[in-house]
């Protein structure tokens, strides 16, 4: 793999976090969701404060039937719970509570009929005016008229204060060169006062925006001053996993990479992938560490012309006691409901899912939970830890003083590791 999408495990248990990109989709019916950086999927979802990029949400409503769509933001603190500290009007500039998506289009020359919404923040009637993590709800008003929410998805809006430096090692605390890689942090805290560091300022750290390993709120190793370290601390260890795979499909008419067939029953076109197995040593891949990117073949604007396929993963594999294999991506917004979750086929001897995906390239990998280690996702069993795989690190880092109302997020930074 080259070097935040609503419960993970992280340093502190049993604690709800939420950060820019964690998904929670309520709706069935509603499949596609993005958030982008001025259309860049690649780009973390976090906005400067007072900047003119603009964060980019879009989905896909199935029923193809047009539903009112609002939506609002709530500023939460760094673990993602609202502020009370602060009045709606202190965080943002809005015409309304709740502002209507009018931005929409029904899709064009598709077996599977749906509408694509979108919009932008911010905008002319709604603009984020603190740094920090915001709670972004999209609702659907339901037979009453009430609004009923539907999405529930997190950004960031940084004011940059402080510096990050970041390094990644693979002589780690647990072994050298084997199957994980440890990160060093170092902060330079600026202008801003730290009377009690620990309680002031708190990290996030995650690989590949994946939640259930996050490491939320280290304290630091050392301080020197305004700078803050987290030097051979454990906490920042991770397993290094492997290259994700990865498949594409842009066109019903013939099955694209990884693909072996594509077929018409009806009501979708059936998209059958080529069997996986479990991977028993690392494989050096370029692949988009978890990212998936809309594409249909000759089409002008493939957010309303590519076509949505049911599309069968298969991993030749025993079945496995007291353990669930799930399908995992960035797309899947490390949600572990029954839609990702694989089942095995004792006539064909082994694991099986269907899901119903839009037309574009995807990288993805089997996870392992283990019934005594529920939440807890594992690369080892199916893809393995290497060391040498390429991942992303993203950091993000928060301060509130002692007489602060609210957290800022004050840096975010990525770090992609490179192969030796």
């Amino acid at each position: 793999m080259r070097l935040l999408q609503l419960l993970f495990v992280c340093i502190v248990p049993s604690v709800l976090y939420a950060q820019p990109a964690r998904t929670t989709l309520l709706a069935p019916h509603l499949h596609s969701l993005r958030l982008m950086v001025n259309g860049n999927a690649e780009q973390f979802p976090v906005i400067p404060l007072d900047g003119t990029d603009r964060l980019e949400v879009s989905f896909d409503d199935l029923t193809h039937a047009y539903r009112r769509y609002t939506y609002s933001i709530t500023h939460c603190d760094w673990q993602g719970n609202p502020t009370d500290a602060l009045f709606e009007s202190d965080y943002v500039d809005a015409v309304a509570d709740r502002e209507v998506i009018d931005d929409y289009r029904p899709s064009i020359n598709t077996s599977v009929q749906y509408l694509h919404y979108h919009f932008a923040l911010p905008n002319g009637h709604m603009r984020p005016l603190l740094s920090g993590n915001y709670l972004l709800t999209v609702y659907a008003d339901n037979d009453d008229g009430d609004p009923e929410p539907v999405v529930k998805t997190y950004f960031g809006v940084v004011d940059t204060q402080v510096g990050i430096e970041a390094s990644c090692t693979t002589n780690t605390e647990v072994d050298w060169n084997d199957s994980h890689q440890q990160l060093s942090l170092k902060l330079n805290m600026g202008g801003l006062v730290l009377r009690d560091a620990e309680s002031e300022v708190k990290t996030i750290v995650m690989q590949n925006r994946r939640y259930d390993t996050a490491v939320c709120g280290a304290a630091p190793t050392a301080q020197s001053g305004n700078t803050l370290l987290w030097e051979h601390d454990r906490r920042l260890l991770f397993k290094a996993g492997n290259e994700y795979r990865k498949m594409e499909m842009l066109s019903t008419r013939y099955p694209g990479m990884h693909g072996e067939s594509m077929r018409w029953f009806e009501p979708y076109f059936h998209y059958t992938l080529q069997p996986d197995a479990p991977r028993k040593n690392y494989l050096y891949d370029e692949d988009r560490d978890g990212r998936w990117f809309v594409r249909a073949s000759g089409a002008a604007q493939s957010d309303h012309e590519a076509d949505y396929v049911l599309t069968h993963f298969t991993l030749d594999m025993l079945p496995q006691t007291g353990r669930k294999v799930y399908i995992d991506g960035n797309w899947t917004h490390s949600d572990l409901r029954e839609r990702y979750l694989m089942h095995y086929n004792h006539d064909a001897q082994c694991y099986e899912a269907s899901l119903l995906l839009k037309l574009g390239y995807y990288n993805y990998q089997y996870l392992c939970v283990d019934s005594d280690r529920p939440g807890i996702l594992q690369t080892a069993p199916i893809e393995g830890d290497y060391y040498q795989t390429e991942n992303e690190y993203n950091m993000l880092v928060y301060y509130r003083s002692t007489a602060g109302r609210y957290w800022q997020l004050v840096a975010c930074r990525t770090l992609r590791t490179a192969r030796e």
